[in-house]
């Protein structure tokens, strides 16, 4: 499957949540005759419930599927890209364990579950490409010096300084997400910008 990300806009009613393609675009490629019948559904869990996020085709004369894919979703990943930004950088600037901050992010986000175990993986894969997502920062994306003076890490115990300069960078990129006004737009412009530049997703 070939998939062509999107940053779309994205939809949050009052009394609930909805990922939707701006009809502007989809009738664009509707009137060209280039949206397929089929479409491909995925699961998405969020505010206690389970969302089918539709993603519509495109045809192809080469007969490889292309789906139109928005930059919420991960592949394989049951809650929104920001939910384990959110819980990654919450976990960095604060003195609360795994545990506790698993256990906040269900809460604040409505989730059934989230584990300690989710969070320490999805830590251990962005720390990986924290220099990755540092070459990203550009207009769009807040300036590091900017958000670095604001975002202090919280150091463990068993940290040493090599594992604390790339959490103390990871935390400075991905410090906006705990704003709730930018959570949503920033961390799926941070999706969007690295699966653009990499053509692989955050986690």
């Amino acid at each position: 499957m070939i998939i062509t990300l999107t940053l779309d806009k994205i939809n949050i009613p009052g009394d609930g949540y909805c990922c939707t393609f701006s009809n502007e675009m989809l009738e664009k490629l509707s009137v060209s005759g280039l949206i397929r019948r089929r479409k491909i559904s995925y699961k998405f869990f969020l505010n206690k419930r389970e969302l089918q996020l539709e993603c519509p085709m495109i045809k192809n004369p080469h007969h490889k599927n292309i789906v139109i894919w928005p930059a919420i979703k991960l592949p394989y990943r049951k809650y929104p890209v920001y939910v384990y930004l959110y819980a990654v950088a919450l976990y960095l600037s604060s003195n609360l364990s795994m545990r506790s901050v698993a256990a906040k992010v269900r809460k604040i986000f409505g989730l059934d579950k989230f584990s300690h175990s989710t969070l320490c993986r999805s830590l251990k894969k962005l720390a990986g490409i924290a220099l990755d997502l540092f070459k990203l920062i550009d207009d769009d994306i807040p300036k590091y010096e900017e958000v670095s003076c604001r975002a202090t890490l919280v150091p463990r115990r068993g940290w040493d300084t090599i594992r604390q300069d790339k959490y103390r960078m990871l935390l400075a990129i991905l410090f906006p997400v705990l704003d709730k006004i930018q959570t949503v737009e920033y961390g799926c412009l941070l999706n969007y910008r690295y699966f653009n530049k990499t053509m692989r997703f955050l986690l």
